[in-house]
């Protein structure tokens, strides 16, 4: 039931899925400074009946203080995992919200902060190509794909915000008395695509679990007579997915480290004006060693010359620049290696089978960064470009998830939101 008039299949059989624009992740946070009383001119998720009304029924609208837990990798298969989320989730009306294409972390992260889908902000992928620069980006660490160094392109003297084709949801926060502070682990804090979403002002890095709901703790109670927004995101889940599986009792044990946490901070909260709003930028899916599609070095050498420059990659998406009039050697090649493990499409293909569309003068900057040619890999595979000489690892790593496409876990993610006394009842931590 939670899958009906969420999104529907691109085509009739294929197990892929398009995206929901009216009901999805990049809706939150604008809904967040609605109900704050900030104005902006992007769509929120009011205009749906049902979700207004359960965020009514769940005290959200009598607060000054929303906290945004934003837990990467966290489809609805997965929810269950957490085991109490679940259980209010159920009791809030089992909310579902839609990702973006691709399902990649880069381009829901920026569509999730600019209130977007990724082909108007411009951050269409994980690593892709960007003509102003000249060179395929790894968007998360910000840094061309020939020199790997996190924040090379920064330090450089490159300000990657040039790379949004439209602003950020926050511009007109310093106008307002709303405090907005971002939270993310110490690791990524301040760094690489935080430049692109320019909040490196406002974020506070944190070192564990425990470490983030004490530093929550310590900036709600400081700007206790204050309206703030706190963005949360935790990446732990999905370093553990993509290394056990989505569905693994590894898996399952960070999200019980992660609600126990939290369940402890919700406990000993003492300011009913806080709302909590819980959801994810993407799924998972399992993939499968039989469905691994494996590429040589001396395979990619020979469709390399058809080029115009190296693929890109989204994880189980693959973006190829194909020099003009070499579109079907390059469609043969692929084709012939990936079989029934995947589609290919052209970027007309791709914009009407995923319902993307970009704005009419860039739209020809969005086909320069997605690429002329899109592989999107079906349920349980991946492409794998191998090398020749790799070293030896002391223990070796088989990542059983991944995502990118849009598979129905990868694409749908629940969404939990309620007052803080609303889930203490329901988490039954009532004192």
């Amino acid at each position: 039931m939670i899958n009906e008039h969420i999104v529907e299949e691109a085509k009739k059989g294929c197990g892929l899925y398009r995206p929901n624009y009216k009901q999805n992740i990049f809706s939150v946070i604008p809904t967040a400074l609605s109900i704050l009383g900030a104005e902006h001119d992007r769509q929120t998720l009011l205009s749906n009946k049902r979700f207004k009304g359960c965020l009514e029924d769940a005290c959200c609208f009598d607060v000054n203080k929303i906290v945004c837990i934003i837990a990467d990798s966290v489809g609805v298969k997965q929810l269950p995992l957490f085991e109490k989320t679940n259980r209010a989730w159920n009791l809030l009306g089992k909310l579902v919200l839609s990702s973006v294409f691709p399902t990649i972390t880069s381009s829901a992260i920026v569509s999730i902060h600019s209130g977007l889908p990724p082909e108007r902000h411009g951050i269409v992928g994980h690593k892709v190509w960007f003509q102003q620069l000249g060179t395929v980006v790894d968007t998360l660490k910000m840094a061309s794909v020939k020199a790997l160094s996190t924040d090379k392109l920064v330090r450089s003297g490159v300000d990657v915000r040039v790379l949004l084709l439209e602003s950020d949801v926050y511009h007109n926060l310093k106008d307002t008395s709303i405090a907005h502070f971002e939270l993310m682990p110490s690791s990524i804090a301040k760094t690489g695509l935080s430049h692109v979403l320019g909040v490196e002002a406002v974020t506070v890095g944190f070192e564990s679990v425990v470490d983030a709901f004490s530093t929550l703790r310590s900036i709600l109670n400081k700007y206790a007579g204050r309206k703030v927004l706190v963005n949360v995101y935790f990446d732990l889940m999905d370093i553990v997915s993509h290394k056990y599986g989505p569905l693994s009792e590894e898996y399952r044990l960070a999200a019980h480290h992660i609600e126990e946490v939290f369940l402890h901070f919700l406990k000993h909260l003492n300011d009913d004006k806080v709302a909590f709003m819980f959801f994810s930028d993407h799924g998972q899916e399992e993939v499968f060693e039989e469905k691994t599609v494996k590429i040589s070095e001396e395979e990619a050498e020979s469709v390399s010359h058809y080029l115009k420059n190296q693929p890109g990659r989204s994880g189980r998406v693959v973006h190829f620049y194909v020099k003009e009039g070499n579109e079907d050697e390059v469609r043969r090649w692929v084709e012939e290696k990936v079989e029934e493990n995947g589609l290919l499409m052209d970027f007309d293909e791709a914009c009407k089978f995923f319902s993307l569309k970009p704005k009419g003068k860039f739209r020809g900057e969005i086909k320069s960064r997605i690429g002329d040619l899109l592989l999107v890999m079906n349920a349980g595979a991946e492409l794998k470009f191998q090398r020749k000489e790799e070293k030896e690892k002391l223990v070796e790593e088989e990542w059983k998830g991944s995502h990118g496409s849009m598979t129905l876990n990868e694409v749908l993610v629940p969404f939990v939101a309620a007052g803080s006394e609303i889930l203490k009842k329901l988490l039954e931590l009532s004192k």
